[in-house]
C-alpha cells in the first residue's frame, strides 16, 4: 500500500492539516540479550521543543508536483508512548516494546515510535515489521557504523519514517565491503536502505557515508520533507527506485555516480523525481539528477557539477560508449546536470550547472515556465529529443557546444543568452558533441522526426529576448523557422561555412525585432513570403568587431544601432517599423550614449559616424552593399547568400 499517488500532480494541492501525535504502542515490555533494559511507565507530555517543531511542520504546504501526507510532514512525537533505544557503543539499552537486541543488532518488529540516541560502533538498526505496520524512528543524536553491512536496514513495513530531531547531529556510515549470507544476495547496498516506502523529515542534520555503494536508497517510494543532509557515496547519493519526492531540505551531495536518482523503467508512472523545494549542492561523477521517466521541479536552489565539468569534454567525446544506463545499472557514461528519460518540467528555481555533458537533457520534452539558469557545459546547454518549450525565465548559457537543441523549439518569453561553439539554437539533429544518447545513456541523440527532411523540424519564436553568440549557425532549423514576436539578436559566425540564420524550409517572419550579424558566405534572409520586411547590409570586406551600424528613417528616427561583438560582413535587420516603399539611411561608426544589450543600443542618442548609403525598400527582402548597390542572392562566395529556403541539404 502506497501512502501517496505516483501520478504527477499538475496543480497546487490543498494545504494538508497535520496530525498532532505520534504512533502509540499497545503494550510495553522489556527485551534483553546482551543488553541492559528497563521498562518505562510514565506518560510524558509533548515537550516545548516538539510543539515548536509542530508549528514549523504545519506551515508547510503540499508541493506542486509531489504529494506529501500528514505522516510525511509530521515531526512531533509522544515520548511517553515511544520506545527508547540508547546505543552505548557495544551495548544497547531498550526501554519499551516492539524492539529487541541481539548482539549489536536492534530489530524493530512492530508498529510504533522508536527514539534512538547514542553511538553504535559496529551494528545495525533493522526494521522487520508486518507489511501493514507504520514505523517511526527518531534519530535523536546518533552515530551509527557498521563494518559489514548497512547500519539502517528496513526489510519490511508498510511505511517507515525517519525523523531528524531538532538541533541534533546524526551520522550513519556503512562498510566498505558488505558481508552477504550467500552469493545470490546483493541487498542491502546503501548506508540507509529500505525495501518499502521511506520518508525522512525533521529539522536536524544527517551525515551519510555510503562507503560501499549508495548513500540513501528506497526500493519503493522515497519522500523527504525536511532536514540538513550531507551525503557522500561510492555510487548514487540519494535514490528512490520507484520515485523520489522532496518538499524541503538542505542537501550537500558528493557521489561517484548520480546525485539524485529514480530508476524504475517498468512502469510509466514510476521512475520519477518531484522536487518542490530545497537547497542542493551536488557534485556527481555522472548525472546530477536523473529520473528514468519524468523529472518535475517546482522550486529550489541548485548548484550542480557533473563529471569533470564543462572544461573537460574531451573525455566524453573520445570515450567508447557503454550500453544504456537504465534500471539498476550502477554507472553510465552520462554526465548531465538534469536528465529525464521522458519529460522534464521546471516551473521555478535557481540553477547553477557546470556539466561535462548536457546541462538539461531529455529523450522526450522539456518545458521551462520560469527559473534562473547559469549554465556551462561541454555539450548542449538544453537538449530535448522531441520538444523544448520556454515560456519564461532567465537562461544564461555561457559555454556550450550547442545552446538550445530539439526537434521542435517554441520560445514565447524569457531572457535567453546563448554562447556556443557550434549552433546557438538548433531545431534538428545532425552531428553532436555528445557521445551519450537515448535511454538515458545510449549512442547518439535520437531526435523525434528521425531524419533531417525539410519540414520535420520547427523553431518558433513569439516572445522573449534572445541573445546568441554562435561560432556555428546562430538560428538553425533543419525545417522551418516562424517568428511573430520577441527580440532576437545574433552575433553569428565569422567563417563562410556557417550563417547567422540557417534553415532548410522557410523562415516566416511576421513580427518582432531581428538583428543577425555574421559572415556573408552562407547568409540567409527570412523568406520572401514574410509579412515583415528585412534589410541585409553586405560589406565588400569584413568589418571589425565593435563597429556601430546605425539605421535611421528619413525623419532621422533611430530604428536600430547595433555593435556586433565579432568581425562581420553581413548584418540582417528587421523591425515592425521597417516597411516597403520607405527610405532609410545607414551609418557606420560613430558613438551612442545609451545602454547596450547584446550589441543593441537603447535609451540614448546616436552621434553620426560615416554615412554609408540611403535605401528604399522595394520588396519584403532587400539586400544591398555598403554603397547601396543591390546584392545578387544565391549560394556561396563573397557577398552571395542563400535566400528564401533555397538551401542545400543539411549534412547529417
Amino acid at each position: 500500500m502506497k501512502i501517496f499517488p505516483k501520478k504527477i500532480v499538475l496543480a497546487t494541492l490543498i494545504l494538508v492539516a497535520l496530525a498532532g501525535c505520534g504512533t502509540k504502542n499497545e503494550t510495553s515490555s522489556t527485551d534483553t540479550n546482551k543488553t541492559t533494559a528497563t521498562q518505562t511507565s510514565a506518560s510524558t507530555t509533548t515537550t516545548d521543543k516538539a510543539k515548536e517543531l509542530s508549528a514549523v511542520s504545519k506551515a508547510d504546504t503540499s508541493g506542486l508536483f509531489g504529494s506529501y501526507s500528514d505522516t510525511d510532514k509530521e515531526t512531533t512525537w509522544e515520548e511517553g508512548n515511544a520506545t527508547k533505544i540508547t546505543l552505548q557503543q557495544d551495548a544497547i539499552k531498550i526501554d519499551g516494546s516492539g524492539a529487541a537486541a541481539t548482539d549489536s543488532t536492534v530489530t524493530i518488529t512492530a508498529a510504533g515510535t522508536y527514539i534512538l540516541s547514542g553511538s553504535l560502533s559496529d551494528g545495525q538498526i533493522s526494521v522487520n515489521a508486518n507489511k501493514e505496520d507504520t514505523v517511526r524512528i527518531i534519530l535523536n543524536g546518533v552515530d551509527l557504523t557498521s563494518t559489514t553491512t548497512a547500519p539502517i536496514y528496513i526489510q519490511q513495513a508498510d511505511q517507515t519514517t525517519i525523523t531528524l530531531a531538532d538541533g541534533t547531529k546524526n551520522t550513519v556510515s556503512d562498510a566498505t565491503d558488505y558481508v552477504y549470507p550467500d552469493a545470490t544476495t546483493d541487498e542491502p547496498d546503501a548506508a540507509i536502505f529500505s525495501k518499502d516506502d521511506l520518508t525522512i523529515n525533521g529539522t536536524g542534520s544527517l551525515t551519510v557515508n555510503g562507503n560501499y555503494k549508495n548513500g540513501i536508497t528506497s526500493k519503493d517510494d522515497l519522500v523527504i520533507t525536511g532536514g540538513i543532509f550531507k551525503v557522500t557515496a561510492k555510487n548514487n547519493g540519494i535514490r528512490g527506485k520507484d520515485s523520489l519526492s522532496i518538499l524541503a531540505g538542505t542537501f550537500d551531495i558528493e557521489a561517484e555516480n548520480d546525485g539524485l536518482q529514480a530508476t524504475n523503467a517498468t512502469d510509466l508512472e514510476q521512475g520519477l523525481i518531484n522536487i518542490d523545494g530545497g537547497t542542493y549542492q551536488i557534485k556527481a561523477g555522472h548525472d546530477g539528477i536523473q529520473a528514468e521517466t519524468n523529472l518535475n521541479i517546482s522550486d529550489g536552489t541548485f548548484k550542480i557539477t557533473t563529471g569533470a565539468g564543462s572544461e573537460d569534454a574531451t573525455k566524453k567525446n573520445n570515450s567508447t560508449q557503454s550500453t544504456n544506463a537504465t534500471s539498476d545499472s550502477e554507472t553510465s557514461d552520462s554526465y548531465k546536470g538534469l536528465k529525464a528519460g521522458s519529460n522534464l518540467v521546471v516551473n521555478q528555481g535557481t540553477f547553477t550547472i557546470d556539466a561535462e555533458d548536457d546541462a538539461l537533457h531529455t529523450n522526450g520534452t522539456i518545458t521551462i515556465n520560469q527559473g534562473i539558469f547559469d549554465i556551462a557545459t561541454g555539450d548542449d546547454g538544453i537538449h530535448a529529443d522531441d520538444t523544448l518549450t520556454i515560456t519564461n525565465g532567465t537562461i544564461a548559457i555561457k559555454q556550450s557546444y550547442e545552446g538550445l537543441e530539439a526537434a521542435t523549439i517554441a520560445i514565447s518569453g524569457g531572457d535567453i543568452q546563448v554562447v556556443s561553439s557550434d549552433d546557438g539554437i538548433n531545431a534538428g539533429g545532425g552531428s553532436d558533441g555528445s557521445t551519450d544518447g537515448p535511454g538515458p545513456g545510449g549512442q547518439m541523440d535520437n531526435f523525434a522526426p528521425g531524419n533531417s527532411t525539410s519540414g520535420d523540424y520547427l523553431l518558433t519564436i513569439s516572445g522573449g529576448t534572445i541573445q546568441v553568440d554562435a561560432s556555428g549557425d546562430g538560428l538553425d532549423s533543419n525545417g522551418d523557422i516562424q517568428m511573430s514576436g520577441g527580440t532576437v539578436l545574433v552575433n553569428g559566425p565569422t567563417d563562410s561555412g556557417n550563417g547567422a540564420l540557417d534553415y532548410d524550409g522557410t523562415f516566416d517572419l511576421t513580427g518582432g525585432v531581428l538583428v543577425a550579424a555574421g559572415s556573408s558566405g552562407m547568409a540567409e534572409m527570412p523568406s520572401d513570403s514574410s509579412s515583415q520586411s528585412s534589410l541585409n547590409l553586405v560589406f565588400s570586406n569584413a568589418q571589425k568587431a565593435g563597429t556601430l551600424i546605425h539605421l535611421a528613417s528619413d525623419s532621422s528616427e533611430e530604428l536600430m544601432t547595433f555593435s556586433p561583438t565579432k568581425d562581420f560582413q553581413s548584418i540582417i535587420v528587421s523591425t515592425p517599423k521597417l516597411t516597403e516603399n520607405t527610405s532609410y539611411t545607414l551609418y557606420s561608426g560613430g558613438s551612442h550614449s545609451g545602454k547596450q544589450t547584446g550589441g543593441m543600443y537603447h535609451d540614448g542618442t546616436y552621434t553620426s559616424g560615416t554615412k554609408l548609403t540611403e535605401v528604399t525598400l522595394s520588396t519584403t527582402n532587400t539586400s544591398i552593399s555598403e554603397t547601396g548597390e543591390a546584392v545578387t542572392t544565391g549560394m556561396g562566395g563573397g557577398m552571395g547568400m542563400r535566400n528564401g529556403g533555397e538551401t542545400p541539404p543539411k549534412q547529417p
